[in-house]
């Protein structure tokens, strides 16, 4: 076989690099390699819509025929197991050798796992995660939630809506705390209170064990909740063993420069798995869809000799019940000391059901938004904060966002050339 491009992981970023250097005119055969039997396909259905009506079909990236027009050869249900970086080839788990003059690696991350290994208590990051946890559900009246990140509140925004009891037990001292603003998360768990849910925080689940009657946690305050079905959304782990094995560069993900490359030149890691520059000289991950198209996007450029795309700020949403909330930039406990801004949407945007937007401020300088329901401000926003733009202390003070004020902060008129008298 030819060398070209092989990549490693057919998610998000895996799949939309394959198509990007196929259809941009890589000079050389292309090759998506998945762990799973299907295409790739979009990730944030799974806690949605495929969790409430599991006969939802999968989001694909693109339509399955889309490859083979593309000329990309699909190997699914294969895992690689090693890298010869000398020999610039690839080993798969059915013994197959793949030569490379490129190669992605797009491996993602697994989800974080609780200690115990128990039939009623599931993770949720694949088509057949979903389908395993529905069946239980069905026949559920309760579950458990151990973890309030995004999944985690996902999942029991999905499960309450369908009628089922749900607690969620959160170790920190409040929910998203990773990478929301207090105040965001406080109004996100004020509405999940609204909806039934329980909450309990600064809590840990210290044992799990189940019976016919159910699947029970000891909590860390001695009581014991129990529940027809549990859900463990307590993060991710980059799937970074593989690049390990092979001498590159590694720190919670492998590490690159900002052209997406590895300790060697010849390999590339996007999405998840790729440990980017960020601040203070540390790398950094980000576990997002915007992170995992960008990312594809700026190896793809650097592999075809062309400019990198224009960078945009970090950018993440969640849809939980009748909330759609927006993240923007920094908005996570590095905007501590931060001033946060609350204002009302603009008139324009009346359609809002309670909208809120938040503005993170380093001095005037928009840092990080965050957004509910208030859809339009956040894309004005998002401008705003990759721009590094200074807001004037009218807009930071209104009680309501000014749209044509910001976007004038993006697009200021030129100044008069009209002669004055002297």
């Amino acid at each position: 076989m030819t060398a070209g491009a092989v990549i490693i992981g057919a998610g998000q970023a895996g799949g939309r690099a394959a198509l990007m250097l196929a259809e941009g005119g890589y000079n050389g055969p292309v090759t998506l390699i998945g762990a799973e039997t299907l295409p790739p396909y979009e990730r944030p259905p799974l806690s949605k819509d495929m969790l409430s009506d599991p006969a939802t079909p999968p989001t694909w990236l693109a339509d399955p025929a889309r490859y083979q027009q593309a000329g990309i050869r699909l190997v699914l249900g294969r895992q690689a197991i090693a890298i010869d970086r000398r020999a610039a080839r690839i080993r798969l788990d059915d013994g197959t050798d793949l030569p490379y003059a490129h190669l992605v690696l797009a491996t993602g991350s697994r989800p974080r796992r609780l200690p115990f290994t128990l039939d009623r208590l599931h993770d949720l990051r694949t088509i057949d995660d979903v389908t395993a946890l529905s069946a239980h559900a069905a026949r559920a009246r309760s579950v458990l939630i151990v973890g309030g990140g995004v999944i985690g509140l996902e999942v029991a925004a999905t499960l309450a809506t369908k009628g089922l009891a749900v607690t969620v037990v959160e170790i920190g001292s409040r929910l998203l705390g990773r990478n929301f603003p207090a105040p965001v998360a406080a109004l996100i768990a004020a509405r999940h209170a609204t909806a039934g849910v329980a909450i309990r925080t600064a809590t840990r689940v210290r044992a799990l064990h189940e019976d016919t009657g159910g699947i029970h946690a000891t909590l860390s305050d001695g009581s014991i909740l129990s529940a027809d079905v549990a859900v463990a959304g307590i993060g991710v782990v980059p799937d970074s063993g593989l690049a390990q094995a092979a001498g590159l560069a590694v720190d919670d993900g492998i590490v690159v420069d900002h052209r997406m490359r590895s300790s060697d030149p010849a390999i590339f890691a996007i999405g998840d798995v790729a440990a980017q520059p960020g601040p203070m000289g540390r790398a950094m991950r980000c576990e997002t869809w915007q992170n995992a198209n960008v990312t594809a996007a700026h190896a793809v450029a650097a592999i075809l000799g062309a400019a990198p795309p224009v960078a945009e700020a970090p950018w993440f949403w969640t849809d939980q019940y009748d909330l759609n909330v927006q993240l923007a930039g920094i908005t996570g406990p590095e905007a501590d000391g931060a001033r946060i801004v609350e204002q009302q949407p603009g008139a324009q945007n009346q359609a809002a059901i309670d909208g809120r937007l938040f503005l993170v401020l380093d001095g005037n300088r928009l840092i990080g938004a965050a957004a509910v329901n208030a859809g339009r401000e956040m894309s004005i926003c998002r401008r705003l904060v990759t721009a590094g733009a200074m807001l004037p202390d009218a807009l930071i003070g209104a009680a309501t966002f000014d749209g044509r004020a910001a976007r004038a902060v993006l697009n200021p008129r030129p100044a008069s050339a009209r002669l004055v008298d002297a």
